[in-house]
């Protein structure tokens, strides 16, 4: 089982985000036979299976290498609905439009081009769409998250020794200047923020980091007390 998860893990996440490219060949083929189009189709749902077991499989490692009983804490806030449902719409009527203009071009029918169009987009923009996906883990030797903000993904893990103290952040409190916001919301500056104990944050490519977990005061009673700093003010 090790095996299988060291091989799903070490598979690159932009890697994987390439394989939607194959709906292009499932609409263009569907008809052609349709056994073409289909193993096209197998090749996405493939794709789209190992991406929701590389977070399990993170999740796992996590749990094993830094969680010896019991499960971790886990919070994966997510993108307002309301944006998500706007975007999604959004997606449809283009798409739709686009198909009744491009009726028959290429030899595609309109709903081909919408079906093209609408797939594409969902399947290769998610999360330009309905929000970058973050998950936060913390267990009793630090904090866990993983980060997708669109072809890549980031998994960070950091220790308590690492951490000089962990704040709650308010709108109109002023963020670090070297600050990474890991959250499904773009241009958030409001939630958790974990103050490395270097002075220009957790290693060259990763500075202070702010989390925006979905209940702020919930997630602060999991980390260690002697780590809070409550109402600091980041100059």
């Amino acid at each position: 089982m090790r095996f299988v998860e060291n091989i799903i893990l070490e598979t690159p996440y932009l890697f994987l985000k390439k394989i939607p490219y194959a709906w292009v060949f499932v609409v263009a083929f569907w008809a052609w036979p349709p056994i073409v189009a289909g193993i096209f189709a197998g090749i996405i749902v493939l794709g789209l299976v190992t991406m929701f077991y590389q977070q399990r499989c993170w999740e796992a490692k996590i749990i094993r290498e830094f969680q010896k009983e019991g499960q971790p804490y886990r919070d994966q806030p997510r993108a307002p609905r309301e944006l998500q449902l706007r975007n999604g719409a959004l997606v449809l009527g283009g798409s739709a439009a686009l198909g009744l203009l491009l009726n028959g071009r290429l030899n595609l029918s309109g709903l081909q081009w919408f079906l093209l169009t609408a797939g594409l987009m969902f399947l290769y923009k998610d999360a330009l769409l309905f929000g970058p996906s973050a998950v936060y883990l913390i267990t009793p030797r630090g904090i866990g998250a993983r980060y997708i903000p669109g072809h890549v993904d980031y998994r960070l893990f950091f220790r308590y020794t690492e951490i000089n103290y962990v704040t709650r952040i308010r709108a109109g409190d002023q963020l670090p200047k070297r600050c990474d916001v890991l959250s499904p919301v773009r241009g958030q500056k409001e939630g958790v923020l974990l103050v490395a104990k270097r002075m220009d944050g957790f290693s060259r490519e990763i500075g202070h980091v702010l989390l925006t977990p979905t209940d702020a005061e919930a997630f602060l009673k999991q980390i260690p007390a002697t780590l809070i700093q409550n109402d600091a003010l980041i100059r």
